[in-house]
């Protein structure tokens, strides 16, 4: 599908998640015989998760208005979802929502890092990294511009806390 047709989609749906208080992170839409319309949403700001009802409600009305405009001709398929819990992390604020949770990060310099995020701003994020064989716990700070690879992880207790 083309880039047209998801900034369509992005204007029609923006304003219904955004009287959700939520954050529209992406619309794509896939080719196909019946093409799927991923709508991607998550809290603005802060720690926590969009829980179950405001995804089904943001859904509804996704769904109503797409009806109602029909931005694409043939049958497609809608889905509302969240980023997940492993998710790719390309912005200031996907970092910022990560404080307190593990995340893996490739730099520029081919450095691999594996920590828990203390704090992030506009330009950087804090890292706290375990210390391996008995070397104490280490904070780094990483420019947003140098990495090149970032994702969040799920914690099984593998660096405590």
């Amino acid at each position: 599908m083309s880039k047209a047709i998801e900034a369509r989609i992005e204007a029609l749906v923006a304003p219904i998640v955004s009287r959700a208080d939520l954050f529209l992170e992406s619309v794509t839409v896939t080719r196909g015989k019946e093409p799927l319309v991923r709508v991607t949403v998550d809290l603005k700001e802060g720690a926590g998760s969009v829980d179950a009802d405001s995804v089904l409600q943001v859904s509804r009305e996704i769904s109503a208005v797409m009806d109602e405009d029909d931005p694409i001709e043939s049958a497609y398929t809608l889905e509302v979802s969240t980023p997940g819990a492993e998710r790719k992390l390309e912005t200031a604020r996907h970092f910022s929502r990560c404080i307190g949770h593990l995340v893996e990060i490739k730099t520029e310099a081919g450095e691999r890092l594996k920590g828990r995020v203390v704090s992030s701003d506009d330009q950087s994020v804090t890292l706290s990294i375990p210390g391996k064989k008995g070397k104490p716990e280490r904070e780094t700070t990483v420019a947003l511009d140098k990495i090149t690879k970032a994702h969040s992880r799920i914690d099984f207790g593998s660096l405590g806390k």
